[in-house]
């Protein structure tokens, strides 16, 4: 299907009003004015990947909420997955309306059934628990957050530059998520878990890597870093907010995955 966003309204918006007071605050009719058509021609490609990225990543925090229930997780934690969704909602929404602004969203065939990379099945509920927040908080938002605040600090857009400063502030808490996670698990986690959560975390890099790297142009005005920041900023985040956490709780990456990454 072809992916779209809609909204019916009434007291269900207003569950979202307090997140998005300063949506309609934002002139959004200036972000034409600030571009060039084959730098918005580019830029719309990539909010509208974003846009379905930030959906997908909601599926992923309903799927930790619903894992962390299983696992007997703290309940502020399991709180903390589920509004984590309703962030996520709101920022598909600011990318789609980013897209929209530089002339509308491009098409994008996806598969809503697909969302989400399940846990293992064979594994126990804690285990399933720690392999989704390694994929999403672990990895794919403790990723996130530098690449976006590299954009912020290069983008020629005012708003640009506000859209990406509310995802930031958002993300910040979703990737600090699993360092909370892992350490209460960490007296229940065993040598060969850890082991486990190893692999996932050198199999879940290898595969964000061409998600990520083909998100980059020649021309960072609009929120998309060229390639050069991009290569720097990715391989920067991975040592630093990737593999040195992980390596401090006893789950290590193997050097294998992190050389593939690298070549």
């Amino acid at each position: 299907m072809i992916f779209e966003l809609e909204a019916v309204g009434g007291p269900w918006m207003r569950r979202l009003a307090g997140r998005r007071t300063f949506i309609e605050e934002l002139a959004w009719e200036d972000l034409a004015k600030e571009s060039s058509p084959p730098l918005a021609e580019q830029a719309r490609v990539v909010w509208t990947q974003s846009a379905f990225s930030e959906y997908a990543s909601a599926a992923a925090f309903a799927e930790i909420a619903s894992a962390l229930l299983a696992a007997g997780a703290p309940i502020d934690l399991v709180a903390a997955s589920g509004d984590f969704v309703a962030d996520e909602m709101l920022h598909a929404e600011l990318s789609a309306r980013v897209a929209a602004a530089l002339g509308g969203a491009v098409p994008l065939e996806v598969d809503l059934t697909k969302l989400v990379r399940p846990a293992s099945p064979s594994a126990s509920p804690l285990l399933r628990a720690a392999e989704l927040v390694m994929r999403t908080s672990c990895i794919g938002e403790a990723l996130t957050v530098p690449i976006l605040k590299r954009a912020r600090a290069e983008a020629g857009s005012s708003l640009v530059a506000a859209v990406l400063a509310r995802i930031i502030e958002d993300e910040s808490a979703h990737a600090e998520l699993g360092s909370w996670f892992l350490d209460w698990a960490a007296p229940r986690l065993t040598d060969a878990d850890r082991a486990t959560l190893g692999r996932i975390a050198g199999a879940a890099l290898r595969s964000f890597a061409p998600v990520f790297g083909g998100a980059c142009s020649s021309d960072a005005r609009l929120g998309v870093l060229d390639c050069t920041s991009f290569d720097t900023t990715f391989t920067d985040a991975v040592a630093a907010r990737v593999v040195r956490p992980l390596a401090a709780r006893g789950i290590e990456i193997p050097r294998a995955d992190l050389d593939e990454l690298t070549a």
